[in-house]
């Protein structure tokens, strides 16, 4: 870390060296990892690498997804379309009591 002295002469202003030990060096730094083995395999490499893993969401070819995707599992999707919401809905006195008790737990200061 470069540290420069006030008040010294353009000449003389060059960066002073601030003794830094490895503990404070690093003290903001952690690495950690788990031991494993990889296996190379060319074929199965490429069988994802062309995308043949994917399949398509709900028969439609141009949208491939992975047989993991959460978005196999959305078959109606007007249950979240932005007209079904009740954009007039208001908080009971007991809903939004518990909103602010919640409110003042997120935000507390540590």
């Amino acid at each position: 870390m470069a540290m420069y002295r006030r008040g010294a002469a353009k000449s003389d202003n060059k960066p002073v060296k601030k003794d830094v030990s490895d503990s404070d060096k690093y003290a903001d730094l952690l690495v950690f990892g788990y031991a494993c083995k990889l296996f190379r395999d060319d074929e199965r490499a490429l069988y994802h690498d062309q995308g043949k893993h994917l399949i398509p969401w709900m028969g439609d070819k141009n949208i491939m997804i992975d047989r993991y995707d959460g978005r196999g599992h959305l078959h109606d999707l007007s249950e979240y379309d932005s007209g079904s919401w009740n954009t007039s809905y208001q908080l009971s006195e007991e809903e939004a009591r518990i909103e602010t008790l919640c409110d003042e737990e997120r935000y507390l200061a540590f």
